[in-house]
């Protein structure tokens, strides 16, 4: 049995208009960051990031702060509403990002948009017995070369629909919706009848008209600037009002 399409979003400048990881550095006091935590970004982001997460508890950060500062970031126009849309006509809507649980959590329940999520997959988030706010990766894989060792989102997609499959769950179609470069590898894996939809003027549409031989993208292409832009272009493909 059909159940509608089956909408992937990824989150920072696709859902949220901005990257949570570094707003929540704009926390810190100037000087805090050395050079030597700026070189821990070629260890690894989630290594980075766990620095960032220790200076701001040393810092006494606490974690309404970091929820307040999370909750302030804006939504691109228009990305509210088409949430709440696709979920009121039956979609399937999950979220795939390299942000972490914590703050995707706090920006949609700020927002009163939990409900219209069915999923989130990304780096798992808590806070310690100190306080301290820990993210670990969402896995390890070293087969895709496209994407993070902690977090392949096209691995992550494929699961989720063959997951649902054995649940008798079939979608009619998989749209995707991103703006970076680890969005290219979900992509590419798209079937003709699904829709990939880059965020214009960011990283992942330049990388899709640069696509060498070897790689082929069979998804319709439906770029967008904002929200009620995408939101128009699905309106002519799948039920949404």
């Amino acid at each position: 049995m059909d159940h509608g399409a089956l909408v992937a979003f990824d989150f920072d400048h696709t859902i949220c208009d901005d990257n949570t990881d570094t707003v929540v550095q704009k926390l810190l006091a100037a000087g805090a960051m050395s050079s030597d935590v700026q070189n821990l970004r070629k260890s690894g982001w989630l290594v980075y990031m766990n620095k960032i997460f220790e200076l701001l508890h040393e810092s006494s950060v606490s974690a309404s702060q970091i929820k307040d500062i999370i909750v302030s970031i804006p939504a691109v126009t228009g990305m509210e509403m088409l949430l709440a849309s696709l979920h009121a006509n039956g979609h399937k809507v999950i979220i795939i990002s390299d942000s972490n649980s914590v703050f995707i959590d706090y920006w949609l329940r700020g927002r009163q948009l939990e409900h219209t999520v069915s999923q989130v997959f990304t780096n798992p988030a808590r806070y310690d017995e100190n306080g301290r706010l820990r993210v670990e990766g969402y896995h390890a894989q070293y087969t895709c070369k496209m994407s993070a060792v902690n977090l392949c989102k096209g691995q992550v997609l494929t699961n989720y629909i063959q997951d649902r499959r054995m649940q008798g769950e079939v979608f009619e179609r998989v749209v995707y919706v991103g703006d970076g470069r680890n969005d290219l590898c979900p992509i590419l894996r798209l079937s003709e009848t699904d829709l990939a939809c880059p965020r214009k003027d960011y990283p992942l549409i330049d990388k899709l008209s640069k696509l060498p031989a070897s790689l082929s993208m069979k998804a319709k292409v439906v770029a967008w600037k904002n929200g009620t832009e995408l939101q128009r272009g699905l309106e002519q493909i799948i039920k949404i009002h």
